[in-house]
């Protein structure tokens, strides 16, 4: 049987009530949450450990005030089904288009199966060699924006690793 992670970040938002219906139902449905930083208040990191308690993990983000710091590390390793996963959002941010370049660096001495980051916006899957690298995107819906959709990454391990991008629409 399969472990199902949601990953999701930079949601930009003042409070949980703020995150799109559709997120929390998949946040709900899943064993795991993982949140790669930018959440910008506080009471979005309350309210997700309230939803998952010990089954969620995150790290902070360069749109993260001082009380988030204090409560999630910059970057974290977890082991989920004997699968080791890195997670950040690297909080010094940096040009879009190096970030994976230093997310890969970052986590190069830890041993990981798959590396979770943030920062872009911009969701994506890549396999590198045996790694897997994720981006879930952008976690805020936008009424006027024709930028990227609103999206989530959806990670399902037992002796395998699948990884989706699904868009959030309401």
């Amino acid at each position: 049987m399969f472990v199902k992670v949601t990953i999701i970040g930079d949601t930009h938002v003042k409070s949980i009530n703020e995150i799109p219906n559709e997120m929390i139902k998949e946040i709900k449905k899943s064993d795991w949450v993982i949140h790669v930083g930018d959440y910008t208040f506080v009471d979005v990191l309350h309210g997700l450990i309230e939803l998952k308690g010990n089954y969620f993990r995150g790290v902070y983000g360069n749109a993260d005030p001082k009380p988030i710091w204090d409560k999630v590390p910059l970057k974290e390793v977890i082991e989920i089904k004997g699968k080791r996963i890195g997670i950040t959002h690297p909080a010094s941010g940096g040009s879009h288009e190096n970030i994976q370049t230093k997310v890969i660096a970052e986590f190069k001495n830890d041993n990981v199966d798959i590396i979770i980051f943030g920062h872009t916006h911009k969701p994506s899957i890549h396999y590198k060699e045996n790694l897997i690298i994720i981006n879930p995107g952008k976690g805020y819906l936008e009424k006027a924006y024709y930028g990227p959709s609103t999206t989530i990454a959806i990670l399902e391990i037992d002796d395998d690793i699948r990884a989706s991008i699904k868009e959030i629409r309401a």
